[in-house]
């Protein structure tokens, strides 16, 4: 043991004097990820996050009621789950298809990506709205029109035979998701109170307003972080650092021989549109922790194992631009336990327990692989 503390601090010492010798100021959490993880890159929306200062995307938050109700759509949405009743969206289905394939304004940045969780989740939300802070002046969850929530999903769900070399996928790619303050260093984000309960004197801390729609946002995100883990789940977690998202995945994969997979994508999105499969690379394992960042002043992990899904990196060309991404694509094998009425279903035409369910990570999540299982099985 003391050999291994002998290794680890002279690591660390080294890491620390390259990085100056270079340049280039490691955070805490830099040093951290190159000791956890030295054979792994860390991914560039993660960097993006360790230093917000020099980044344009991170630094824009929504300001209005309506744009956080699409922040809402996605997050619900990707998470497998149906939004139970956000703020009420003023524009109606041409408005909505309108304002997201012609890009957010610079308000509008976190928009899409906080209902884009909710659709990877696979169920829908309990009946009973969220518990809310002591604040009257909250803005009002009912009457929530979905009508966003299905044209964004048309563009995150496809089927697994689609994932073929020269098939075409209609895809579209929101904006990076908000975080003003980008990843907290571990001892800064610990000290901040993490739950509904707390959300109050968080606000208070932060100096947010309880009547805003940033602190609605950070309710909602609370929210989803104390549901429980759905069945089929062994592992759900929330990291509020990057040392608690590596050991979070480490623990739920049961392994600190773990590696990230991301997607290729602009931080800035792109509008819906075909998408040529150019090549398929199939990642090896057969469970995985999925993680979606979310729409919160600092930056915040939902994460979850995903048992009875196939991973792939798939190589695409877009008809009408040109763009050229990678996208790291999960397809749930087992929808047995998602809620009939989940968009993906009307969407493909499917039913839980049916064909696979598939779709892409945006920028910003990651996909962690259990790189002992793949070395065992090869």
């Amino acid at each position: 043991m003391a050999r291994l503390l002998h290794s680890a601090t002279i690591s660390i010492f080294v890491l620390l004097v390259v990085g100056r010798c270079s340049n280039a100021v490691l955070t805490e959490a830099e040093v951290f990820w190159r000791t956890a993880l030295p054979d792994s890159p860390l991914p560039d929306p993660i960097v993006k996050l360790l230093h917000p200062e020099t980044s344009s995307v991170v630094n824009k938050q929504p300001k209005d009621d309506d744009t956080v109700a699409e922040a809402y759509s996605l997050t619900w949405l990707m998470w497998g789950l149906r939004s139970p009743s956000a703020p009420t969206t003023k524009h109606s289905n041409t408005a909505a298809e309108t304002s997201l394939v012609n890009k957010p304004k610079d308000d509008d940045t976190a928009a899409e990506a906080f209902s884009l969780t909710w659709l990877m989740w696979g169920l829908r939300s309990p009946s009973a709205p969220p518990k809310q802070p002591s604040s009257p002046s909250r803005p009002s969850r009912a009457g929530r029109d979905h009508s966003a929530d299905e044209y964004l999903a048309k563009g995150l769900f496809f089927h697994e035979d689609l994932v073929q070399v020269g098939k075409t996928l209609t895809l579209y790619f929101p904006v990076a998701a908000s975080a003003p303050l980008g990843l907290l260093p571990r001892r800064v984000a610990d000290a901040i109170p993490f739950s509904a309960s707390s959300l109050p004197a968080t606000l208070a801390r932060l100096g947010i307003a309880n009547d805003s729609a940033q602190a609605t946002a950070m309710e909602e995100t609370l929210y989803m972080c104390e549901l429980p883990q759905k069945a089929g789940e062994a592992a759900k977690f929330c990291a509020t650092s990057l040392e608690a998202l590596v050991e979070g995945s480490m623990a739920a994969l049961g392994t600190r021989r773990i590696r990230p997979v991301t997607s290729g994508l602009p931080r800035s999105g792109a509008p819906k549109q075909p998408y040529t499969v150019r090549a398929v690379h199939p990642v090896d394992g057969a469970s995985f922790v999925s993680c979606h960042d979310h729409d919160y002043p600092y930056t915040v992990y939902m994460c979850h194992n995903t048992p009875s899904t196939r991973a792939y990196m798939v190589e695409l060309e877009g008809a009408r631009s040109g763009l050229a991404v990678t996208v790291a694509a999960i397809c749930h094998a087992d929808t047995s336990s998602w809620n009939a009425e989940h968009v993906s279903f009307r969407i493909l035409g499917t039913k839980p327990g049916g064909a696979p369910v598939c779709h892409y990570l945006p920028y910003g999540h990651n996909l962690w692989v259990n790189m002992e299982a793949n070395r065992s099985s090869s």
